[in-house]
């Protein structure tokens, strides 16, 4: 039995269909077909899981800050900055993310920051995507009586 050096089996490797070297242009041609249709799957599903984190990070924001909204002070006037402050940031803690809060005169902002892992992209290098989701509340007074 013969045996084939490096160079004779990449030689008959190249030429299985003919002796000129011309088979495998198509193999060439479904290998980038197959690796095109990859990153446009991959592009679909991990671009599925970022739109869910954005939706996930506005609807958290928008919670957090309602939470905040409600630490008031009785009879009305402002809001209790370090009373809504503590609320948004137990929310967060609760939801297990972390976030800032702005508390001005009768409005809570809340801005989370969200990380999810990929799914398809991290063959590529990109293991996870960041998003901000941002979330407000108003402070509506109401007169008991």
């Amino acid at each position: 039995m013969r045996t084939m050096s490096l160079r004779e089996k990449w030689t008959d490797f190249r030429s299985r269909d003919g002796e000129d070297g011309s088979g495998g242009g198509m193999s060439l041609v479904l290998l980038f077909g197959a690796v095109a249709l990859l990153v446009v799957l991959g592009l679909v599903v991990d671009g599925g899981t970022k739109a869910q984190a954005l939706d996930r990070a506005n609807r958290i924001a928008m919670e957090a800050a309602a939470a905040g909204a409600q630490a008031v002070t009785t009879g009305g006037g402002d809001v209790n900055a370090a009373a809504a402050d503590a609320a948004v940031q137990d929310y967060l803690a609760a939801e297990g993310v972390t976030g800032d809060a702005q508390i001005q005169a009768n409005r809570v902002d809340v801005a989370v920051t969200l990380t999810t892992p990929t799914k398809m992209l991290s063959m590529v290098g990109i293991d996870e995507i960041t998003v901000t989701g941002d979330g407000y509340a108003n402070v509506i007074y109401t007169l008991e009586g």
